[in-house]
């Protein structure tokens, strides 16, 4: 799967871009906040993909109005490219806004319509309500739990959420 991503796509409040230099300081200090194993797989997943055929497509989030940095949401491919989960994170002061869900529903919109994907799938942490939570109100239905190997060769049940082009559509009146 060969995906050409776009350098900005912007929502009503958000600004979803690719990283600069000028956001190193934020994503360092990000980083040190976050103590989530989902991140830690994310940033392998980062790292592995210039070795692999995997594609990872991060875009930092920013609030149009005052230029904060929020987060960072994006794409990767999974299983030999045959299968595309959507990632988020926020920092913490900026939950509980709709910004995940915001960002999600525009990410899903541009994988739909530019990159002709089929489906989208995310995997969350059971224990991870806020997660799942946005992943539902970004219009993505809960499939069931999946047994899955972590960065430890651990297994831990993961929840597995899926959205596909119609029920984008059908959703969203696309």
């Amino acid at each position: 799967m060969s995906i050409i991503n776009p350098s900005t796509l912007e929502t009503k409040r958000l600004m979803i871009r690719h990283f600069t230099q000028e956001d190193f300081d934020n994503i360092v200090s990000f980083m040190k906040d976050v103590a989530s194993t989902s991140f830690n797989q994310l940033f392998k997943s980062i790292i592995n993909s210039y070795q692999s055929q995997e594609i990872v497509i991060p875009y930092a989030l920013i609030l149009k109005s005052n230029g904060d940095f929020l987060g960072f949401c994006g794409l990767v491919t999974l299983k030999d490219n045959k299968q595309v989960e959507c990632y988020y994170f926020l920092q913490h002061e900026y939950w509980g806004n709709g910004y995940a869900i915001e960002s999600l529903r525009k990410i899903f919109e541009y994988a739909f319509s530019e990159l002709k994907l089929d489906k989208i799938v995310a995997y969350i942490d059971q224990g991870n309500t806020r997660g799942w939570k946005v992943a539902e109100r970004s219009g993505m239905k809960y499939m069931g739990n999946f047994l899955r190997k972590d960065t430890n060769l651990n297994k831990k049940n993961s929840m597995f959420f899926l959205i596909d082009k119609n029920d984008y559509c059908n959703q969203f009146q696309i």
